[in-house]
C-alpha cells in the first residue's frame, strides 16, 4: 500500500512538473564611469550581475507567475530577493456589456498611465474589466514588504534616515491605491486615459515629529501623503506618427518648519498642503524605408519650489508646489533628474539597418537637455547646487548598440557623456562626466 502510495505521487507530482513552464535569465553589466567628487582616481568600475528563475504554472482558469533573483553589486554583494508571486486570472463577463473580468493577488508591478509617477513592485490585488474599446483597473498595493535595498519609494527625510538603519530590512509601510480607464472612443479613435494614485504614509506615530514642536532638528519628520490625478491622450496622427500627451494634478501635505507667530522661536513644526503639476509630451516617427528607422521628440515639465532647502520635504514658506512622484524614473544613462523642479527636452534616432532581421542589430543616438524650473532651489541630484541661480543645468548624450545574434542572447554596449552647466554644479562635480558599459542577458 505504502508503495502504490509512493507511485501515486510520483505521478501526479510529474503531470504536474510537466505543465509547469520555467526559465531564466543570466545578467552582466561591466564598464567604467567617471570617479564621484572624493575619489582619488581617473575612473571607477561599473559591476552588477543578477541571475533569475521564474515559473509560470496553470491552474484552472488561474495561472500562478513566480520569479526570484540574485543579484551582487560591490555595495550589496548578497541580495536575494522575490520579483514576482501572484495568482491572476481572466474569466468572460456579460455583465454591463463587459467582455472579461481579470484579478490578481500577489506581489507584482504597479503603475500610473505616464510610468513616471509610480512604476514599481508591490503586494496587493488588482482587478480589471474590459470592454471591446475601454478597460477598466482597480489596484491596492503596499511597500510594507518590499526588502529595503530593492525599495525606490524614498519620499521623506526620515525614508532616508531608514535606509541607513541596519535594524530594519523592509521598506516604508505605505498604502498606495491606482485607478485608470481608458478608451478607445475618443476624438475618433483616439486613446483617453483618466488614472488616479492614491498613497497614504503608514509610518507608526511613535516615529513622528509632533505638530507644534518649535525646535528644528536634522532628523524630525512626519507623514507624507499624496494624491495624483492624470489626464492622458494618445494615438496616430497619420502614417507613421504616433503621439503621447499627459497631464498629472499632484496634491497632498507634508511636514514643515514653518513661520508661527504664537510660536517662542517664531517656527514650528506643521503639516502644509502640496499642490503641483507635471506635464509632458512624446512625438514618434517611423521610416520603415529607411533603414527602419525612427525619431522621437520628448518633453516634460515639473512645478518646483523656489523656498524650498531640501528637494524631500524641503518646504519653507506656505504650501509646497514642488512636484512629488512616488517611484524613480530614468530619462537618459549618465545622468537624470526625477520630476520635481525639473524640465527636460529630448530628442532620439534608432535604426534597425539589417532589413527583415528584426532585432538582431539596433543603434541608437539620443540627447536629453535638463532645466530647473523654478530656476534655483533643490532637485534630485544632489551634483546640483541648491542655492545657485540658473535654469539649464545640462544636457546628457548617450549612443546604444544592442545586438541580439540568438533569440535568447542579447548584447547592449552603451556610452554616455553628461555636459554639466558649471554655474549650477556643486564643487567637484562642474566636469564632464562618462560612463561606457556592456551588457549581456542569457536567456534559458
Amino acid at each position: 500500500m505504502k508503495r502504490l502510495l509512493l507511485v501515486l505521487c510520483i505521478v501526479v507530482v510529474a503531470v504536474s512538473v510537466s505543465a509547469i513552464d520555467v526559465g531564466g535569465y543570466l545578467e552582466n553589466v561591466t564598464g567604467i564611469a567617471s570617479p564621484p567628487v572624493g575619489v582619488d582616481s581617473p575612473l571607477v568600475l561599473v559591476e552588477r550581475a543578477s541571475a533569475a528563475l521564474w515559473l509560470r504554472q496553470p491552474l484552472g482558469g488561474w495561472e500562478l507567475n513566480g520569479q526570484g533573483s540574485y543579484t551582487y553589486t560591490p555595495l550589496v554583494p548578497l541580495l536575494f530577493d522575490l520579483d514576482e508571486l501572484s495568482l491572476s486570472g481572466v474569466f468572460p463577463a456579460s455583465v454591463a456589456g463587459a467582455s472579461s473580468i481579470g484579478m490578481t493577488f500577489g506581489r507584482t508591478n504597479y503603475s500610473d498611465p505616464t510610468g513616471f509617477i509610480l512604476n514599481h513592485t508591490l503586494d496587493g490585488l488588482k482587478f480589471t474589466t474590459s470592454w471591446p474599446a475601454s478597460a477598466f483597473s482597480l489596484a491596492v498595493g503596499t511597500t510594507a514588504l518590499v526588502q529595503k535595498p530593492t525599495n525606490g519609494i524614498v519620499l521623506s527625510t526620515l525614508d532616508v534616515l531608514d535606509l541607513a538603519d541596519d535594524d530594519k530590512r523592509f521598506a516604508p509601510p505605505r498604502l498606495i491605491a491606482t485607478v485608470d480607464f481608458r478608451t478607445l472612443e475618443f476624438l475618433g479613435g483616439q486613446q483617453l486615459t483618466l488614472g488616479a494614485v492614491i498613497q497614504e504614509d503608514l509610518r507608526p506615530t511613535d516615529q513622528l515629529t509632533a505638530v507644534g514642536v518649535t525646535t528644528a532638528a536634522p532628523d524630525a519628520g512626519g507623514r507624507l501623503d499624496t494624491q495624483h490625478l492624470v489626464l492622458g491622450i494618445s494615438g496616430s496622427l497619420g502614417p507613421g506618427f504616433f503621439y503621447r500627451t499627459y497631464y498629472s494634478f499632484g496634491s497632498g501635505r507634508s511636514l514643515a518648519f514653518l513661520a508661527d507667530a504664537n510660536s517662542v522661536t517664531g517656527y514650528s513644526y506643521q503639516y502644509a498642503m502640496i499642490l503641483s503639476h507635471m506635464a509632458g509630451a512624446e512625438l514618434s516617427y517611423y521610416m520603415p524605408s529607411v533603414l527602419n528607422s525612427r525619431i522621437r521628440f520628448s518633453g516634460l515639465f515639473s512645478s518646483g519650489d523656489a523656498d524650498a532647502d531640501s528637494y524631500l520635504d524641503g518646504n519653507t514658506e506656505g504650501r509646497s508646489t514642488a512636484f512629488v512622484p512616488l517611484s524613480p524614473s530614468s530619462f537618459s544613462d549618465v545622468f537624470t533628474l526625477q520630476p520635481g523642479n525639473s524640465s527636460h527636452v529630448g530628442v532620439s534616432y534608432s535604426m534597425r539597418p539589417i532589413a527583415g532581421a528584426g532585432d538582431v542589430l539596433q543603434l541608437e543616438l539620443s540627447a536629453v537637455s535638463y532645466l530647473r524650473t523654478a530656476g534655483t532651489g533643490p532637485v534630485s541630484a544632489p551634483s546640483v547646487d541648491p542655492a545657485s541661480d540658473g535654469t539649464y543645468v545640462g544636457t546628457d548624450i548617450d549612443l546604444s548598440v544592442v545586438a541580439q545574434p540568438f533569440s535568447d542572447l542579447r548584447l547592449v554596449l552603451k556610452g554616455g557623456v553628461f555636459l554639466p552647466n558649471a554655474a549650477v554644479m556643486s564643487t567637484g562635480n562642474e566636469d564632464l562626466d562618462y560612463e561606457v558599459t556592456l551588457q549581456g542577458v542569457l536567456r534559458f
